[in-house]
């Protein structure tokens, strides 16, 4: 689930919330006669199902294989074409990652700010001023890259390698790399303790980057005497020191932990000359603890006793940690130093977030809570960059280090939708912005404050022809008349309608906003003729823990009837033509999707969901996290049960594609292999004509997709394949057809 599900608040304001009413979806529980899917796929029943289900896949995939093949080409030549990150400025020198089209991973490079801007100017590949750090190539099936650090003088590259273990799960190793020596291999960053090779978790540099702070986790004293009998709360976090100079020396333990505590964030503390500090150089560090009692084997922790995170200064020379004062249960993400005090970006009162300064003594409010979620901030030499989320879009605000709003100033202007990737500071006056959108691919840009300008480092351009794609927003109104925000995109003609089967997308749930950022292949529908909308319902996290809690728990139903609402007025104002609306989802939002087609069958062409969860009443059995619960408790909507009851209405129910992943440890595909059997039992029971009902079982990392193109490929090929055979009419029609938008 996305981590701004973990955002959960106990107090909810009664603006937005709705009673939960009755919905002929309540389900009493009855006997599961498919639980037998919830055994491992090795069992030989489940392996014969799956079997199966492979083969009539396959079947169906070859009556539409011209479409198959078709589309699969289409997307093939949407995704080669080269494609640049620019990650951070340093002094003179640019940190970037390129692909060349088709690989499975970027590769990372470093060059000067000349040479780049020079190479991209005459849209060339990295040349040979470009010196390659990271080959993409070299990573496999089962490791990807993972989050990089360099040092401040550009010595020295930390970078992590994720490796998928055979049972699922990832292992994160940091690695360091000299960038000075003329041949050096990379060096795992760990230490030796009683035996253990215990690997880097969080890192801090030195302000002058000579030296390396970083944590470990380390296990209690007594594990091999009680193999076994050890849980995550006997682990405690510790923090060492080595120095890079020359070559990496022996690591210094600098500070050890409580039994069953453990550090989240790592950052070292710049000195500021505006408060007249006289610490000693890089002496103190601040540290984010999170204190874990109460945790099970497995590392999660009871409802009754969570986790609680705390910030704390620590002097390095001493080891001695002082607690920060910290209003609320909230710790929040260390966003700067301001006159000498942390600031921190927390989650605040009503939940949007805002800028609070925290020190030994007090906690104070820098900048308040606004309608907007506030996503992220940074410093820019004597400035606070701010990123709020307006209807979906990122939307950026200055404020100065008193936390005042600095009115008239100039802004960069951004496309919209979008959503930023992220924010460097790039010297007093500069940042760089990457960010993307729905038909605005990604994009990195300098941005100069000082004289107004936007400078494009890079922008991917896909030969897909997306000038005369066009997005907006719009609302649908619910019931309740909550305000619903949808954004539509694809070829629209004058009055705003769109062209095209409309493909609609949901999350609502765990406080997450609407996904408006980039997607090749979603942008492929729209330039072969589909529509688009994504929906903001209640339950996710588009104004903040209000509009959340409005629609979770035992307000869900106000999450469905947002979707319904939303389809009810893309038809009502005639914005989707040709066809129908077919719904989507991803995990939660696959639920929400399914609930939504169940509660009015007739209003959907088509249903595709993605790593969904369907079984709300075995959430536990099937390995759902604890804090789920928080989500689903005290729900009446049960769609596995519904079709277990053999609702009568459900016989409309449109064709189905239940894609999951392989080796998901997050969802368990047992969801949608349930959900699958238990919807192809009741069309055999109910429907005159059994609609087209299909799984597919894809490669993947973990809960995500697979990073291997021909993977994705058949992924999306197989998914627009099944909507374009599902939506009437199909997508035939050249795009020369379509009427040009104003």
């Amino acid at each position: 689930m996305r981590r701004c599900g973990l955002l959960l608040l106990l107090s909810v304001l009664s603006g937005c919330l709705q009673s939960p009413s009755a919905s002929s979806l309540e389900s009493t529980v009855v006997p599961d006669p498919y639980q037998w899917l919830e055994s491992p796929v090795t069992r030989p029943r489940v392996s014969a199902w799956l079997t199966q289900q492979a083969q009539q896949v396959r079947h169906w995939q070859q009556q539409h294989q011209a479409l198959y093949q078709a589309t699969r080409e289409r997307l093939r030549a949407a995704w080669d074409h080269p494609k640049w990150q620019v990650v951070d400025i340093i002094g003179e020198q640019v940190l970037f990652y390129y692909n060349s089209g088709l690989e499975p991973q970027y590769s990372l490079y470093l060059q000067s700010y000349q040479e780049f801007v020079g190479d991209r100017a005459q849209n060339a590949a990295p040349g040979d001023g470009a010196r390659l750090l990271i080959d993409g190539n070299v990573f496999t099936d089962n490791t990807r890259p993972g989050e990089i650090s360099i040092s401040p003088d550009l010595q020295w590259l930390a970078f992590q390698i994720n490796q998928q273990t055979r049972a699922g799960d990832w292992q994160i190793r940091w690695y360091l790399l000299s960038l000075t020596a003329a041949s050096s291999e990379p060096r795992l960053l760990s230490v030796n303790h009683e035996g253990w090779t215990l690997p880097a978790e969080q890192l801090a540099w030195s302000e002058a980057g000579d030296t390396l702070l970083f944590a470990v986790s380390v296990p209690p004293a007594q594990r091999q005497s009680q193999a076994g009998k050890v849980s995550g709360a006997d682990w405690h976090s510790r923090i060492y020191r080595i120095a890079v100079n020359n070559s990496p020396g022996a690591a210094e333990a600098v500070f050890i932990a409580a039994d069953g505590q453990t550090i989240e964030q790592l950052r070292i503390i710049k000195p500021d000359a505006a408060t007249q500090e006289h610490r000693a150089h890089d002496n103190h560090l601040l540290m984010q603890i999170a204190g874990v009692p109460g945790v099970d084997a497995k590392g999660v922790s009871s409802q009754s006793n969570a986790t609680t995170l705390r910030w704390s200064r620590v002097d390095v020379g001493t080891g001695v940690a002082t607690g920060l004062v910290q209003s609320g249960q909230d710790a929040g993400h260390f966003v700067a130093m301001v006159r000498g005090i942390p600031a921190f970006l927390t989650l605040g009162d009503r939940g949007t977030g805002a800028i609070t300064l925290a020190d030994e003594q007090r906690a104070r409010t820098l900048v308040p809570e606004s309608e907007a979620p506030l996503l992220s901030a940074r410093r820019i030499g004597e400035r606070l960059l701010l990123e709020y989320l307006v209807h979906g879009t990122s939307t950026l605000k200055m404020v100065d280090l008193d936390g005042r709003p600095i009115v008239g100033d100039w802004m960069p202007a951004l496309p919209a939708p979008v959503r930023i990737d992220a924010i460097r500071a790039a010297g007093q006056h500069q940042a760089l912005v990457s960010f993307s959108g729905i038909v605005t691919p990604p994009r990195s840009e300098l941005v100069d404050w000082q004289s107004r300008q936007q400078t494009i480092l890079t922008q991917d351009q896909p030969d897909l022809g997306v000038g005369d794609l066009q997005a907006r927003l719009v609302f649908a109104r619910a019931d309740d008349d909550a305000r619903v925000p949808v954004w539509l995109a694809g070829k629209a003609d004058r009055e705003g309608r769109y062209f095209g089967p409309m493909l609609l997308e949901v999350y609502g749930g765990f406080a997450a906003p609407m996904e408006t950022s980039f997607s090749i292949s979603r942008l492929q529908w729209m330039a072969s003729g589909g529509s688009y909308a994504v929906a903001g319902p209640r339950g996710g996290g588009d104004y903040g823990e209000q509009w959340h809690a409005a629609g979770s728990g035992a307000y869900r139903n106000n999450s469905i009837t947002d979707v319904l609402a939303v389809t009810a007025s893309l038809r009502r104002e005639r914005l989707a033509e040709q066809g129908g609306v077919a719904i989507s989802g991803r995990s939660h939002g696959g639920l929400l999707a399914a609930e939504a087609v169940q509660r009015s069958p007739d209003a959907f062409a088509a249903l595709l969901t993605d790593a969904a969860l369907f079984d709300l009443k075995r959430l536990d059995a099937l390995g759902g996290a604890s804090f789920w619960q928080q989500e689903y408790r005290d729900g009446r909507s049960f769609p596995y049960q519904a079709l277990l009851n053999g609702d009568p209405e459900l016989k409309q129910h449109p064709p189905a594609l239940l894609v999951v992943r392989d080796r998901d440890t997050v969802v368990a595909p047992a969801h949608s292999f349930k959900y699958l059997q238990a919807l192809q039992t009741h069309h055999d029971k109910h429907s005159d004509a059994e609609p087209v009902t299909l799984l597919s079982v894809t490669p993947g990392q973990d809960h995500d997709a697979s990073v291997r193109i021909d993977h994705l490929l058949d992924d999306y090929a197989l998914r627009w394949t099944f909507l374009k055979s599902s939506l009437k009419p199909s997508l035939k029609p050249s795009l020369k057809t379509v009427p040009a938008a104003n």
